[in-house]
């Protein structure tokens, strides 16, 4: 066996060792969902898990975001594990929160015990510090599941790693990577990227039975959703171009001809370009309905994730130790894949992969999603994670360096510039008033 060999031996037993505290620490977490920028319970219990190695930390990142770093004695690249905290809301799930009515539907605790795992590991074996070069940075991150809210003014952005980007939580970050939990083993080559939208259509109320004296917002809103799918035939395929989206409010009474429609709606498209081209026919298309109906329509427009591409070279390393924990597995090939994560953000300045760990039964995002087995779902993952650190880091991290220099798609400025395109409010004014 090589000396690296060797060493990713003493990484796991040291996992192995704390396995029943990741399968507790998992189920806990899943007992206790938070959403995103309010999950204080499970970041101190990750914090817990840092403090116990004696990991320097930084705590309160865009509200809960935890940051631990393990340095090497000698210096090299710096690289990132990566984790998330938040839940989805889904009131409907039996595990859902009383409170903030949220659920890990997403499978979010299987990738924190992922993290701390690796943290464990990593941290436990003293010769990793003294065999691998540079910095391994455990990062648990806030608010992937994206949802309009904004808990105070210091966040600007919905995605918590878009809002870590900003502060300067990555900023000497060469290489991120994480794990997702999934029905199978396996990556897509990229997933697509997305923004959202908050539509306000203001009519004028009447008394229902003689509606002839108000102005309909509910027929507004409904003109320009089927405005809005047929535009549908104008997407390209290869765009993968998803728009979905909710009626959050389609008036009061039904006595009442609705003066206030309120509409909320993701585009996901795959390239920055698609997003840009979907954007603007969604307004176009609110505006159209508002000028037909003579209502007003107020169009607020988020930056929300962008497209996922996962590295190939980082990805030939996770495979490589994936199929020595689990000899036999099929790693498959997902394509393109048309769901949306904000480790796009991420691998948009530097390299990075989101690959999904198998296990899991039903469908994600609904209320029968749940693991199979303790260990494969809370315990193994971190092996991976840990291995994949040490082939980066190993000897003087030559494999970090050379993955390090793949040219992202856009710096750390253009990114933020990017993002800042899409945060706008815009008042369409057919009625006359302003």
């Amino acid at each position: 066996m090589s000396e690296k060999e060797d060493l990713k031996q003493k990484i796991f037993w040291q996992i192995d060792k704390n396995a029943q505290k990741l399968i507790e620490l998992g189920k806990m977490i899943w007992n206790h969902p938070e959403p995103g920028y309010y999950e204080f319970k499970t970041a101190a219990r990750i914090k817990e898990i840092f403090d116990s190695i004696a990991l320097p930390t930084q705590a309160g990142l865009a509200r809960t975001g935890i940051r631990a770093d393990l340095s090497m004695k000698r210096p090299g690249p710096h690289i990132a594990i990566l984790g998330e905290l938040d839940a989805l809301i889904m009131p409907e799930h039996p595990q859902a929160d009383p409170v903030y009515k949220s659920a890990h539907a997403c499978g979010h605790n299987m990738q924190l015990t992922a993290l701390a795992g690796a943290a464990l590991g990593l941290g436990g074996v003293p010769e990793v510090r003294e065999k691998l070069s540079g910095l391994i940075a455990f990062i648990a991150c806030p608010a992937e599941e994206c949802k309009i809210d904004f808990p105070d003014e210091s966040i600007k952005y919905l995605g918590g790693k878009a809002e870590l980007i900003r502060r300067g939580v990555f900023d000497d970050i060469q290489i991120s990577f994480m794990t997702h939990a999934g029905g199978s083993y396996g990556a897509a080559q990229c997933s697509n990227g997305f923004v959202m939208k908050e539509v306000i259509f203001l009519g004028k109320a009447a008394h229902a039975g003689r509606p002839s004296s108000g102005v309909n917002a509910l027929s507004a809103a409904r003109t320009a959703l089927n405005a809005l799918d047929s535009q549908r035939d104008t997407f390209q395929d290869q765009d993968c171009v998803r728009i979905h989206g909710i009626i959050k409010n389609g008036g009061y009474v039904v006595n009442i001809v609705p003066e206030k429609v309120e509409l909320e709606y993701q585009i996901r498209a795959m390239t920055p370009d698609a997003i840009r081209d979907a954007n603007k026919k969604f307004d176009r298309s609110m505006k159209g309905a508002a000028m037909a109906f003579g209502v007003d329509v107020q169009i607020k427009t988020y930056a929300g994730y962008m497209p996922l591409y996962n590295e190939p070279e980082l990805l030939k390393i996770h495979k490589n130790n994936l199929f020595t924990q689990r000899p036999g597995t099929e790693f498959i090939d997902f394509g393109k894949r048309t769901s949306s994560t904000d480790m796009g953000d991420v691998s948009a300045i530097m390299p990075a992969i989101h690959p999904y760990a198998g296990g899991w039964e039903g469908v994600g995002h609904t209320p029968d999603y749940h693991w199979k087995d303790d260990r494969e779902t809370f315990v193994e993952p971190a092996k991976v994670l840990a291995a994949n650190a040490v082939d980066l880091l190993y000897g003087d991290a030559e494999t970090a360096q050379k993955i390090a220099k793949i040219k992202p798609r856009f710096t750390k400025t253009e990114y933020l510039a990017f993002l800042d395109t899409f945060n706008r409010e815009e008042y369409f004014s057919s009625s006359g008033k302003e």
